[in-house]
């Protein structure tokens, strides 16, 4: 464990001094947002940081991370614990700025993403996650086998499982708790974040019995 805990600090020194996204001229300055420990209770990853979390480097500390809280209060977990009790990564690390058309934030390129996909394998490998929670589309098409086929109806309200090189790990894919899309709007999709919050509450508790 205190090796592990070792590299991983290494690992996140290299992830907030990562400039690769500006060297390519993807965006204008790097400020990577990085937290988490070993030990979490899992591991959540979303699509990029929002501008809020890029100055504060506290990921989900706007009105998004207000809504996610309360799915997690319903899975049985504490709030104002929530910070410190989950793992915080994304398939890119700094704020990509806003969308060119259109409300919200702009999608990272596939190239972005390769160029920050090997500090997220590696930061899996080294935190081993129990569970990992996928916030939004793009996070359930890079971790749920065969997501790219269907709909984000048919995935929130699953859970998938896959092989991480350290065993068989549950995914949980829930929709990105931002106020710009209108997925959320409609209570047959609001019930499936409940299932699905009710599935990761049982897989922690499973977990904690074991």
């Amino acid at each position: 464990m205190d090796d592990r805990a070792t590299r991983l600090e290494t690992l996140q020194q290299s992830i907030r001094a990562c400039t690769r996204c500006v060297d390519a001229g993807f965006i204008p300055v790097a400020n990577p947002v990085v937290r988490g420990s070993l030990g979490m209770r899992g591991m959540l990853i979303g699509q990029a940081p929002g501008p809020r979390a890029e100055h504060t480097q506290t990921p989900w500390s706007g009105p998004s991370g207000k809504l996610l809280r309360s799915w997690f209060a319903r899975a049985g977990l504490d709030p104002e614990r929530f910070l410190d009790d989950w793992y915080f990564a994304a398939l890119t690390r700094c704020f990509p700025g806003k969308a060119a058309h259109g409300p919200g934030d702009r999608v990272p390129s596939r190239a972005e993403q390769a160029l920050c996909r090997p500090h997220l394998d590696a930061e899996i490998a080294l935190v081993q996650p129990p569970v990992i929670v996928t916030l939004g589309r793009h996070a359930a098409d890079t971790f749920v086998p065969g997501a790219r086929k269907i709909s984000l109806r048919d995935l929130v309200g699953s859970v998938g499982s896959v092989d991480l090189g350290y065993g068989m790990v549950p995914i949980v894919p829930l929709p990105h708790p931002s106020g710009v899309g209108r997925w959320l709007n409609d209570p047959a999709n609001r019930a499936l974040v409940e299932r699905a919050m009710d599935d990761l509450g049982g897989i922690l508790a499973k977990r904690a019995q074991a």
